[in-house]
């Protein structure tokens, strides 16, 4: 028995699989490039079976019901050893085949455990926020989050993971408290940086957000190209805030597609920046048949509705309307199959926000505007962050200056809008629902 650098008990003798644990757990939580080695480590220490678990992991928040099947194998191992481990471990090797099998709520209801048991444990508390981004259980995340804090004052990624959770819960002030805090201790915490950029959209701050952004964007280089992609990302709708849209195209060409092409992240990142550029009035021209190809095989997988709604519209706009209609297919089939909260997610929600994305696209105004409105309300559990989840919010109100209801669509603008200042963008929007 050893201990992993967090002070947690490892059920093995070798010193290489207790430094390949903390090198993963550290390339994760800190966003840091080469998580996948954590493969190849695996395969040399399997009699570790936690080590086999972490393998598992990288499978498990691939977004992609494919790819996490790829977890299995590595499940199978850390389970035949399952009567030497410690409850900890054996909880996460659970917890982890949850997430693989795509059961995100048993996923999220054992990481609960294991941070209230062992708080020390950071990977799961990383891997715990990541199903919380597919499943929108915003104020779960938070409890865990003010869970672990006390145990993790050590830690600034501990730190940023607060303070998203306090974003994402619309407590703006304290998730900036917190994110300034742990770039005090470690200027390079890029959750840090990242939760401030949504403080900053959230309150509209856009100046203050394009030059810290554009402060920080030397350090991003030294991370994966996922922090690189999501970080330029956010500073790009900063300057569509602007009307700017030269740079925002220019941040999609140079720094988010192309890279990781048929990552579900780089594939998210590209998708929206588009849309939004087009909800904002801008053009993003013959780039949807560049991603087109990427998505679909994607596009017939469930994992979370947020993905299926992105990943049609996106393919209707390449003009693949067939793809989408099977798509659209095989989504209801799998909806029409569930029952309980399953079934809220998929045929309540989720099939209405795709069907909605859809028609937008079409140009079927009214139908969009109907469809969004109705779920809406609901919409997080559907999956996304709040910034990214304002993309429906966004094509929902267009939908009704399209369809010529100016009052519902001045109704929908000023509760988007709500108390923050107006940007540029807010203007143009309002012109054109008064118009």
């Amino acid at each position: 028995m050893k201990t992993d650098a967090r002070g947690n008990p490892v059920t093995t003798n070798s010193d290489e699989a207790i430094v390949a644990i903390d090198r993963y757990a550290d390339t994760a939580i800190a966003l840091k490039p080469g998580m996948d080695a954590v493969v190849a480590a695996a395969d040399a220490h399997r009699d570790c079976a936690m080590l086999q678990a972490c393998a598992a992991s990288l499978f498990a928040t691939a977004q992609s019901s494919a790819i996490a099947r790829r977890g299995h194998s590595y499940l199978e191992r850390a389970r035949a050893r399952f009567a030497d481990l410690t409850d900890r471990e054996r909880t996460f090797i659970d917890a982890v085949g949850a997430g693989c099998d795509g059961d995100f709520d048993r996923a999220i209801a054992l990481y609960e455990q294991i941070a209230s048991l062992w708080p020390r444990d950071l990977l799961a508390a990383k891997l715990a926020e990541f199903h919380f981004f597919e499943t929108g259980l915003a104020r779960r995340q938070l409890a865990l989050m003010e869970t672990i804090a006390p145990a993790n004052s050590d830690s600034s990624h501990a730190q940023a993971m607060l303070a998203f959770a306090y974003e994402l819960n619309a407590m703006r002030p304290q998730a900036e408290e917190i994110a300034r805090a742990a770039l005090e201790r470690e200027p390079l915490t890029m959750w840090a940086q990242h939760c401030l950029a949504h403080v900053w959209a959230g309150e509209s701050r856009i100046a203050e957000g394009i030059a810290a952004m554009k402060h920080y964007t030397p350090t991003w280089n030294r991370f994966g190209q996922y922090i690189q992609s999501h970080n330029t990302f956010h500073l790009a709708t900063f300057h569509r805030a602007e009307l700017d849209f030269p740079r925002v195209l220019d941040a999609y060409r140079r720094h988010i597609w192309g890279f990781q092409p048929d990552a579900v992240v780089e594939q998210t990142d590209a998708i929206l920046l588009l849309w939004l550029v087009e909800l904002a009035g801008g053009d993003a021209g013959t780039r949807w048949r560049e991603i087109a190809p990427h998505l679909r095989k994607r596009a017939h997988e469930q994992v979370f509705p947020f993905l299926n709604a992105i990943f049609f519209f996106a393919l209707e706009r390449a003009g693949e309307s067939s793809e989408v209609d099977r798509s659209l297919d095989a989504m209801r089939r799998y909806a029409e199959n569930l029952a309980g909260p399953a079934a809220q997610v998929w045929a309540d929600v989720g099939l209405s926000q795709a069907r909605g994305c859809v028609a937008y696209a079409r140009g079927n105004y009214d139908r969009a505007a109907e469809l969004l409105g109705r779920v809406l309300p609901a919409i997080s559990i559907g999956g996304g962050s709040d910034e990214q989840r304002g993309v429906f919010h966004e094509t929902h109100f267009m939908s009704l200056i399209k369809a010529g209801r100016k009052a519902d669509a001045n109704a929908a603008l000023a509760s988007y809008v709500g108390a923050r200042p107006a940007t540029k963008l807010d203007h143009r929007w309002l012109r054109l629902a008064s118009a």
